[in-house]
């Protein structure tokens, strides 16, 4: 069966989005995407830190084009439906929602086993909720409910594969960071149908400790939530902490086992770099490269100020911003420009700049401003 063709909306934000990512993170990382089948039927079983970030980093990391399950709040009106299924969104409800409406999410899981029959994908955050630690909190059984409900449809011969994912984020807040994006290996459900005819309970259980072992193995989880902030510092302080993305992810875990029963080691913040010679020297340089973009950046600290009440949503605002609003600033500038000047290679010249100055804020503020 042919995998059915996403909306046109959804493949422009998916090659717009795919851009925007490579220019707000200063590296990213996308590791084994080979373990994502091609075809059939796929779900995604993510670890969620960084609200909405965390779906479209997965929409755009491979060639699949996975459906989302989005809070149920903000299919409310008639046009908010229409767009958001031009998204590939499905409505679930949460506990916060009462007792009937989340009765109604029988006709999501519903929605979801029809679109997995069809060789679809589904992204699935297993966790439940998103929390900025480092760490794999428990799994729901929703997505082994999925699993199951889709496998017994067809007699365990569909051929789903759950896909274990880990997002690290260096810093989920901050722009200009490092994300490695993981796949793990895929979990094939019908390995699972001897003993979900015996006994369903336990297949949903060994479904979610494996799925959890493979999560667990993508990212830096840790679970002495107690001093969780003592282990990241000194995680992120430990001596010699690797460029390579997947190098630093495997010597982080290593380190984070030899001092988890031990949080004095290295707790000392690595001195900042503001005060260093080539920060001093390049700082006129940066505040001239700040000019251009001061419009930009002041509708994003507009934005955030207005609409972040969670922190957790404050990268997704800040994407959603520069893909969407700054071009438009940008763009006023150059007819202001014009405007002015009449003279359009000054205004070409300008336009043709705003990376280069980009690129020299971005790295000022990551070596000297931390």
């Amino acid at each position: 069966m042919l995998l059915m063709k996403p909306p046109l909306l959804y493949r422009f934000l998916k090659w717009y989005v795919f851009i925007g990512l490579r220019l707000f993170y200063r590296k990213l990382t996308i590791r084994d995407v080979q373990n994502v089948p091609e075809n059939g039927p796929v779900i995604f079983a993510i670890n969620h830190q960084n609200a909405f970030m965390d779906a479209i980093v997965i929409a755009t990391s491979s060639s699949r084009n996975p459906w989302f399950l989005t809070r149920a709040s903000v299919f409310e009106s008639a046009k908010a439906r229409y767009w958001l299924r031009q998204l590939q969104m499905i409505p679930i409800y949460r506990f916060r929602d009462g007792h009937t409406n989340m009765k109604k999410n029988d006709e999501a899981l519903e929605t979801c086993k029809k679109l997995l029959t069809e060789n679809e994908t589904i992204l699935i955050f297993p966790e439940g909720n998103h929390d900025c630690k480092w760490s794999l909190r428990p799994l729901q059984k929703g997505i082994a409910r999925i699993g199951f409900d889709t496998e017994s449809a067809l007699n365990f011969s569909s051929g789903l594969k759950i896909v274990p994912v880990g997002l690290q984020y260096e810093n989920y807040k901050r722009s200009w960071s490092d994300l490695l994006v993981s796949f793990g290996k895929p979990i094939a459900t019908a390995s699972y149908q001897a003993l979900h005819e015996e006994n369903p309970a336990k297949a949903v259980n060994l479904l979610l400790q494996d799925l959890r072992t493979g999560m667990e193995s993508l990212i830096v989880d840790i679970q002495k939530t107690e001093n969780h902030d003592e282990l990241k510092q000194a995680i992120r302080n430990r001596p010699g902490r690797e460029s390579n993305l997947v190098n630093r992810l495997e010597s982080d875990q290593q380190f984070l086992k030899l001092i988890q029963n031990d949080i004095t080691i290295s707790d000392e913040k690595p001195e900042e770099g503001s005060n260093s010679t080539s920060c001093i020297l390049g700082r006129i340089f940066y505040f001239i490269s700040l000019i251009p973009h001061i419009g930009a950046l002041g509708l994003i600290n507009l934005i955030l100020k207005k609409f972040v009440k969670d922190h957790h949503w404050a990268a997704s605002m800040k994407i959603a911003t520069l893909l969407f609003g700054a071009p438009i600033v940008y763009f006023a500038q150059g007819l202001l420009l014009w405007s002015f000047t009449s003279f359009w290679p000054f205004v070409a010249a300008y336009l043709l700049l705003l990376p280069i100055t980009a690129l020299i804020v971005l790295h000022y503020r990551s070596a000297c401003l931390k």
